[in-house]
């Protein structure tokens, strides 16, 4: 099976921690692919310092909203699926504590983190924090999840939380019209931001990235 671990990002996201979300995925034996958006032409310079195991793809674009810079890895995501049998999509920010077990997502086309909306939230952020878009999973035989997806995304435009609208949105068409993908929960493991000794992938949420554990413990990993 291909396997990848992918993220995407912009040129000064990808500096500050694309070495680390790669280099902890090749030491645990997982294949990191990052996607960069509109780099300068000496960034090419930094792959140097990447290991051999990752990926790095470019995307073009005049769009610098941040809204863009979340969404692109499900944008593109399809473009990945090409040379790929399975990817966890994941934020840049994280890095690999452990070997992904990829038999946890086995019988299952796509596999989301889900959850309770956030306390307080209401309309739009009710319904985008039921998921939780830092690990997704997806197969080839997810196609016409993705295709959904993207529509649905680009229907509503860069609208901050589309990403995790569009997930929660086109998850609930295809579960309950009986679609037939093949649907499992995200294990928190792959998405843990509470810094857990179980957890396989940490993820930095914002201000807890800067956090010394979370930092002492990118530096073991990387």
């Amino acid at each position: 099976m291909r396997s990848y671990i992918f993220a995407s990002c912009d040129e000064k996201y990808f500096m500050e921690h694309g070495y680390h979300f790669a280099n902890s995925a090749a030491k645990q034996g997982v294949r990191p692919w990052i996607d960069i958006i509109s780099p300068d032409p000496d960034l090419f310079l930094s792959k140097a310092k990447l290991p051999d195991a990752a990926k790095i793809t470019f995307t073009e674009s005049k769009e610098t909203d941040r809204t863009f810079y979340a969404c692109n890895r499900f944008l593109v995501v399809d473009k990945v699926l090409e040379s790929a049998d399975e990817v966890l999509i994941t934020d840049v920010d994280c890095f690999l504590r452990k070997p992904i077990t990829w038999t946890d997502f086995n019988d299952c086309d796509y596999s989301l983190y889900l959850r309770e909306s956030l306390p307080g939230t209401v309309g739009w952020e009710k319904e985008g924090t039921k998921v939780g878009a830092g690990a997704v999973y997806f197969t080839h035989a997810a196609e016409e999840f993705i295709k959904t997806l993207k529509a649905q995304m680009l229907r509503y435009g860069l609208i901050w939380f589309v990403d995790q609208v569009a997930l929660w949105q086109v998850h609930k068409h295809f579960k309950d019209n009986n679609l037939g993908l093949r649907f499992r929960e995200m294990p928190f493991k792959y998405i843990d931001w509470e810094f857990g000794s179980d957890g396989v992938i940490w993820t930095g949420k914002g201000a807890r990235k800067t956090q010394a554990d979370y930092l002492e413990e990118r530096e073991r990993a990387s």
